[in-house]
This record gives C-alpha cells, structure tokens and sequence, in this order.
C-alpha cells in the first residue's frame, strides 16, 4: 500500500512552478526590452482650426499661453507642475519645469506665424525628443499637426517609447481640441 503524499510536497510544487513562471516572464521582458523594442516613437495627431495659422500661433508661438491649451501642466495629469519660462517667443524661446513626476526643458529650434514652431525637449535630463506645432492653411481654416519624435535607448525607455502612442497621443488630442476651442473663440 502507497503512503499518501504529503500536503507540504504539493505547496512547494506549486511554490516552485510559480517561481520558474515569474523567472520566465522577467526573463521575457528584459529580453524583449533589450533586444526586441526598437526605442522610437513617433506620435501625431491632428485638427483642423477655422482661423488663420497667424491667429493659431498667437497661442502656439508664445510659451505664456500653452497653459490654455496644454494637456500636461493640467492638475489632473500633474498638480506639482513649476513652470519657469526663460524667453516666451521666438526662435530660442525656452522654458523649464520641475515637478513630482519628472523635470524638463524645452527650447524652440523654428518659429514662423505661417508654419509654426519645433522645439526640442529633455526630460529627466536623460529623453530627448523633437516636438512640433506645424500649420497648413487651407481657405480660411488651419490644419494643426502636433508631432513628438525620439529615440530612448535605456532598458526603461525602450518601454517608454513604445507606450508613447498611448500614453502621449490622447494627451495630443485633448490639447488640440482646447487649442481650437480657444483660438476659434477669438
């Protein structure tokens, strides 16, 4: 006759299956970060303003009025947001902020009231990215693509990247719809 298995072997099975199952999905997630994600990202959207790319750029060209439109220094993303603007307008315009989550600079690279601006941003002096507010006149409307390219490198920002369409672009969307909420207002 067979001893019946003892209760305490069963647990450390299933204790030891559930260790080799975390190992192998720590193990896929290093792998796919480090060898798989490729670390780029590159989010647009867009909208359509019924206003001129001048009126359009009054609220885009001067890094005093992105707090009327901008997403990100809203208290429901981030309600520790300092900003500190440097220059507001211009080519070199520039502005830095530090907050609970992360820290930042943005520098404009191009300002024109026809085209629109492209700037340059750092966060955690560590991502880099190329941002941009390009315009497209149309007859009497303006088309407004909000655009943000980069290359992260690290193990966490290989991650990053590739959950910056979802994690950026809704951002983008909100922001555009209050950017021509408030310009078409004017």
């Amino acid at each position: 006759m067979s001893e019946p298995q003892k209760k305490g072997c069963c647990l450390f099975t299933v204790f030891k299956l559930a260790v080799l199952l975390i190992f192998v999905v720590l193990a896929t997630v290093v792998v796919l970060g480090m060898f798989v994600l490729s670390g780029s990202y590159d989010v647009s959207r867009e909208t359509t303003i019924k206003a001129p790319p001048e009126a359009v750029y009054k609220q885009v060209g001067d890094l005093r009025e992105w707090p009327n439109w901008l997403p990100f220094t809203k208290p429901k993303y981030d309600d520790t947001v300092k900003t500190t603007i440097v220059q507001a307008e211009g080519v070199g315009a520039n502005q830095h902020w530090t907050s609970d989550k992360g820290n930042g600079e943005l520098k404009f690279t191009k300002a024109d009231p026809e085209k629109g601006v492209e700037w340059r941003m750092v966060f955690d002096k560590k991502y880099e990215s190329v941002g941009s507010m390009t315009f497209d006149r149309s007859g009497d409307e303006t088309r407004v693509t909000w655009r943000m390219t980069g290359q992260n490198d690290d193990f966490l920002g290989k991650w990053l990247a590739a959950a910056m369409p979802y994690m950026v672009g809704p951002m983008f969307d909100e922001g555009l719809a209050d950017l021509k909420a408030k310009v078409e207002a004017n």
